[in-house]
């Protein structure tokens, strides 16, 4: 007997809500791709040297954790028909993570070939794809996505990302969500680093990005910000009430200020928590609060609105598997995650009928069982052991007149 012979059927029982599309790519196929496309690759050029250089193994800060993208994006930035694949990718690993429903998000500036200096893309024009327009990596990643849903059956939407510091982006962005939001599209973030940024440069320098999102609520387009993970806690709050922040990407810089917490916490706010990420962004290590416990602890004893979610792990090196199982090994139960996944799905930015569907089909995945007791019968059984039988109660109906007998 095969002890060791994997389940025929998982359910589909997860929702995550914070990953980044380009930050979820294959090792295989950034090595594959490079090698096809005559990039340099680490180390001895191997698929194994390949995997070291992208990997972060010890926490630093937001810049030494991004650096790896660098190594990898040329290969993908401009080829529609690698966006594609990525993306469908993507669909079958959520998938065989027992994902149920995901929200991945991305930047298309980031995608477009006049991102990057000429030199670092030498075969941006593969396939003759020489004027890629952000709607064509948009359509692209939408083309892989749908693929892979029809395959595996895991629904997948998309968040565009505006990046701090590329104002003249937003509004572009913006344009995108309005126009793709019955294509897949379902919101919008602010991605970036905040560390540097105090609230009076935020206030002057990011008053432009306010709008986008202040025009983004009045189209009744989605919002999360990344927030709260490099930046101190009063970043949390601007992202709230200056960019009408739904979610909150990461967020754990917020219980620095008590006040704020308890502000997120009556406006149910929702906190993407990706652990691993966490840690290895120094984003932990740099908290300032008495208690040095991960900030998932405290929102999972307060019952705040968090989900669970992997970031990058083309990154981390890991996948929404292992981040339950660490969260585990810090104490959380399986209560804990499941309702982690059902506040997932709650704030998830699907439609209503659809986030119905899909709370309906965790209930399903889970074996929530609706239990109605019988009802109660009209026979009881005596002390001695004989059943009587009891009449029901006839109805006490008392009026004084006729008239008053309606």
């Amino acid at each position: 007997m095969n002890f060791n012979e994997p389940l025929k059927h998982r359910p589909k029982s997860r929702v995550e809500l914070h990953v980044h599309l380009d930050g979820a790519i294959r090792h295989e196929t950034i090595w594959e791709v490079m090698r096809q496309k005559g990039l340099s690759l680490p180390g001895n050029g191997s698929l194994t040297d390949l995997k070291e250089a992208l990997q972060v193994h010890e926490p630093k800060d937001l810049a030494h954790f991004l650096h790896a993208f660098s190594i990898f994006m040329p290969a993908m930035i401009g080829d529609l028909e690698v966006l594609e694949r990525i993306s469908y990718e993507f669909v079958e690993d959520q998938a065989r993570e027992s994902v149920a429903y995901c929200e991945a998000r991305f930047s298309p500036h980031l995608l477009l070939p006049s991102h990057q200096p000429a030199a670092s893309h030498p075969n941006s024009s593969i396939n003759g794809q020489k004027d890629v327009q952000l709607e064509d990596i948009l359509e692209a990643v939408l083309r892989g996505l749908t693929r892979g849903e029809q395959q595996f059956g895991t629904k997948v939407r998309v968040i565009l990302c505006c990046i701090r510091g590329h104002t003249d982006w937003s509004w572009e962005v913006l344009r995108l969500c309005e126009e793709y939001r019955d294509r897949g599209v379902v919101g919008i973030d602010m991605a970036g680093d905040e560390g540097s940024n105090n609230e009076e440069k935020v206030l002057e320098k990011d008053s432009e990005d306010v709008a986008v999102f202040e025009a983004a609520k009045e189209k009744g387009i989605h919002r999360t910000i990344h927030s709260g993970e490099a930046g101190p806690a009063k970043c949390v709050k601007m992202a709230v009430e200056l960019f009408g922040a739904e979610r909150v990407g990461h967020g754990y810089h917020v219980l620095e200020d008590e006040e704020v917490y308890k502000m997120c916490l009556q406006e149910n706010i929702h906190f993407e928590v990706c652990p691993h990420s966490s840690y290895l962004t120094g984003a932990i290590q740099s908290l300032s609060c008495s208690s040095k416990r991960h900030p998932v602890l405290r929102f999972a004893e307060d019952e705040a609105s968090f989900s669970i979610s992997s970031d990058d792990p083309t990154v981390t090196g890991t996948r929404l598997s292992d981040e339950y199982k660490l969260l585990v090994s810090w104490g959380l139960t399986e209560a804990h995650l499941t309702r982690a996944n059902f506040q997932a799905a709650l704030h998830s930015f699907l439609p209503p009928a659809e986030k119905k569907q899909l709370i309906d089909q965790l209930q399903e995945a889970y074996g929530f069982i609706h239990y109605s007791p019988p009802a109660t019968s009209s026979s009881s059984t005596s002390p001695s052991g004989t059943r009587t039988s009891t009449p029901p109660p006839k109805p006490s109906v008392t009026f004084g007149t006729w008239a008053e007998r309606s």
